[in-house]
């Protein structure tokens, strides 16, 4: 079993309700951590939540909100969570115009600025209550590639990469770490919302959620700053910088083409 360098007292996660931020909730409980689980979706969280000790706090709120993300910045100033999991997030597939402008602002609203804000004031508390803590990010291994029909979305997690590391230099020094991680599919219903509700075919290279938050707590009980975190992507990622970019994007929209039917 993983076991934190620094047992935190509390853990914070976002998008808690279904897939890795379930997983994540499940995970940390049995390292007898009390947490803080927030999602939009109130019935789905409380559903989370019986299976969790009664210490569990639920909050709900819609992070693309900023009103509601300046209630839940008050809890986190009020509760001091020393580990805080920026879990929630979402992605589209199919061509960038096809989406409604809308849409893509909520996307970078969530995936950007949310992100930004929680990872900076749970940052601003743990130095103003001299606490050690982590910050820890969920990003892709989209991050590392410019895919056509799944653009945006990968520009958002380059964004998650770039601003944690540099984070995480500024702040080492004085007891706060900000971690990322980069993962590839993982067996959620991101697809599905990227999708549109296109039926998904089972690929060999999607990890379960709970494999994710496995290799999630070992990587903060490391503290290493940023891990894909499944190794085929680890060998994917370097080898696609040896090939000719435009190739490389052929090779991803046709990969991302076969997951939607969206058409401009």
């Amino acid at each position: 079993m993983t076991h934190f360098n620094i047992h935190p007292r509390l853990a914070l996660i976002t998008g808690a309700s279904s897939g890795l931020g379930k997983a994540l909730s499940y995970a940390l409980v049995k390292q007898g951590i009390p947490m803080i689980l927030v999602a939009r979706n109130e019935e789905k969280l409380k559903k989370v939540a019986l299976d969790l000790p009664p210490s569990t706090h639920i909050h709900t709120a819609d992070l693309t909100d900023a009103e509601q993300r300046k209630e839940l910045i008050k809890l986190i100033r009020r509760r001091q969570p020393d580990l805080v999991i920026n879990n929630a997030g979402f992605g589209l597939y199919g061509p960038t115009l096809v989406h409604p402008l809308s849409d893509l602002c909520e996307m970078v609203e969530l995936n950007v600025q949310a992100l930004m804000e929680l990872s900076v004031e749970s940052a601003r508390v743990l130095l103003k209550e001299n606490k050690k803590g982590v910050i820890f990010n969920v990003s892709s291994a989209a991050a590392f590639f410019t895919t056509p029909a799944f653009s945006l979305y990968g520009a958002t997690k380059a964004f998650v990469n770039s601003f944690s590391e540099g984070l995480d230099a500024e702040l080492k020094s004085q007891g706060v770490r900000v971690l990322t991680a980069c993962p590839g599919q993982i067996e959620t219903d991101f697809r599905k919302r990227a999708s549109g509700d296109y039926p998904q075919k089972k690929d060999h290279i999607t990890m379960t959620p709970e494999k994710a938050a496995e290799l999630i707590l070992k990587q903060i009980a490391k503290a290493k700053v940023l891990s894909i975190i499944d190794w085929r992507y680890r060998v994917l990622v370097p080898l696609a910088k040896l090939l000719p970019k435009q190739l490389v994007q052929a090779i991803m929209k046709k990969s991302v083409d076969k997951r939607h039917r969206f058409k401009i």
